[in-house]
C-alpha cells in the first residue's frame, strides 16, 4: 500500500478499495491473505497492516509487526529449589557466622539468629546452597508462574485431602 506504484490511484480505484474494505469489514467480501496465506483481520487499520516504505513490501501483511529477532541469552530453566552442595564438617573461616554456610553472611542469613552461633559451637553447620544465575529478558523477570511446578500443587492437595 505504501510503495511507489500504490501512491497514485484515480478516484475510482479509490472508491473501489474503499467499497472492498467496507465489504471486509461487514463480511461479505473475504477477508485480505498475506504473503504466508494468513488472513488479515479487515478491522485491523491500515497503519498498522501494512509495512513502511523501507521494508519495499507489496502487499499487506503482519509479518514487520512480529517478533524477529530472538534473544540468545534467553533460557527457560530455573532455580532448583533448596539445591545444597556441600556440607561441611566444622566451621570455615569467612562462612556465615550464624549457620556457617560459605554462600552469604551473617547479616542475609535467612535462618533464625542462634543464641550462639556456628562460628563459636562448631556444631549444626548449614550446607551450601546452590547459588544459580539466569540472563532472563523483562518479561522473565517479571513473570510470576515462571519456574512453576504442577507436582508441587499435588503435595499440598494431598496434604489438605489427608486433613479433611
Amino acid at each position: 500500500m505504501a510503495t511507489a506504484s500504490m501512491a497514485f490511484k484515480s478516484r475510482e480505484d479509490h472508491r473501489k478499495q474503499l467499497e472492498l474494505e467496507e465489504a471486509r469489514k461487514a463480511g461479505l467480501a473475504p477477508a485480505e491473505v498475506d504473503e504466508d496465506g494468513k488472513e488479515i483481520n479487515p478491522h485491523i487499520s491500515q497503519y498498522m497492516s501494512s509495512a513502511p516504505w523501507y521494508l519495499n513490501a507489496e502487499r499487506p501483511s503482519l509479518k514487520h509487526q512480529r517478533k524477529w529477532k530472538q534473544d540468545p541469552n534467553y533460557t527457560d530453566k530455573w532455580y532448583e529449589r533448596g539445591a545444597k552442595i556441600f556440607q561441611a564438617d566444622k566451621y570455615r573461616k569467612g562462612a556465615c557466622q550464624n549457620c556457617g554456610a560459605m554462600t552469604h553472611d551473617a547479616k542475609s542469613c535467612m535462618e533464625r539468629p542462634r543464641k550462639k552461633g556456628a562460628i563459636h559451637t562448631n556444631m549444626y553447620i548449614a550446607p551450601d546452597e546452590k547459588i544459580e544465575t539466569f540472563e532472563l529478558d523483562y518479561d522473565g523477570k517479571r513473570d510470576r508462574w515462571n519456574g512453576y511446578d504442577t507436582s508441587t500443587y499435588a503435595r499440598v492437595v494431598d496434604r489438605y485431602l489427608i486433613k479433611a
